[in-house]
């Protein structure tokens, strides 16, 4: 019996299904990705031919220039009479310059003496009159109040400061120019050193400013070269001021003795 159990169970052992172990899934590999092909390169011409055309550059219409405006005096003054032109120059001379007549005269003699004082009173008078008075006194010097006249601009209004001083050193522009000519002729020439050289060809430079403001006035009759540089500037007609007070009212009074010696006569300047 013990055998006959043995082989029926040796049978039913034969008999069960075999299991079979799965196997492990082997990962595929990605495909790799393709590369784009290079584009071939063309000929210098054919890329040449792909650039775009740049657009033709327009050309730009002249714009017809606008007229230049001309400077002209504003209609609610009048232009200074001949007489009122003279005796403002003659007193701004004096005022200004009229320290260097001792000078020059002293100089002419050769007579030794110390120049320092009447230089520094010079300056001082120079300042006075043409930097002062016009700042102080409403654009006026010791010239306009003597002879009743003040500068305007197109405006109407009085210039600036630096019109007067620049308008007032052409005398000294003048008085230097002369001194140094006379020195160069005298020498012959420009001098020995290299200080005397120059001094003198600045001296000579000075010249040009109050020639070409002469020259200036020649050609327009009513402005030179600082009325020009400023944009304009005339001498006008002005009445007795009111308003003076002190040393400003003594100048109208020395105006109203110029006045009744006819020296602001009512004639018009012609040229």
């Amino acid at each position: 019996m013990g055998l006959l159990e043995k082989a029926g169970n040796i049978s039913s052992e034969d008999e069960k299904p075999e299991t079979k172990i799965p196997k492990k899934a082997v990962p595929v590999a990605a495909p790799a990705p393709v590369k784009a092909a290079k584009p071939v390169k063309t000929a210098k011409k054919a890329k040449r031919a792909e650039k775009k055309k740049k657009p033709e550059k327009k050309v730009r219409e002249k714009k017809p220039r606008a007229p230049r405006v001309k400077k002209e005096l504003p209609s609610d003054f009048e232009v200074a009479t001949r007489g009122q032109r003279l005796t403002r120059r003659i007193v701004d001379f004096l005022v200004s310059y009229g320290w260097s007549l001792p000078v020059l005269g002293i100089t002419g003699w050769g007579l030794y003496f110390n120049p320092t004082p009447f230089i520094i009173l010079g300056l001082g008078l120079i300042v006075f009159n043409l930097w002062f008075m016009p700042a102080y006194a409403g654009g006026r010097s010791v010239g306009n109040w003597i002879s009743r006249t003040r500068y305007v601009n197109t405006r109407g209004e009085s210039p600036i400061w630096i019109y007067f001083t620049l308008k007032g050193m052409t005398t000294l522009f003048i008085l230097i120019g002369l001194w140094a000519v006379s020195v160069v002729m005298s020498n012959k020439g420009f001098g020995e050193t290299t200080g005397s050289q120059i001094f003198s060809a600045i001296g000579i430079l000075m010249l040009i400013p109050p020639l070409l403001d002469y020259i200036m006035y020649k050609l327009r009759g009513d402005l030179g070269l600082w009325d020009t540089a400023f944009g304009g500037v005339w001498l006008v007609r002005t009445t007795k001021s009111t308003e003076a007070k002190g040393w400003l009212k003594r100048l109208e009074s020395i105006s109203d003795f110029t006045e009744s010696k006819g020296w602001l006569s009512d004639e018009e300047k012609s040229s």
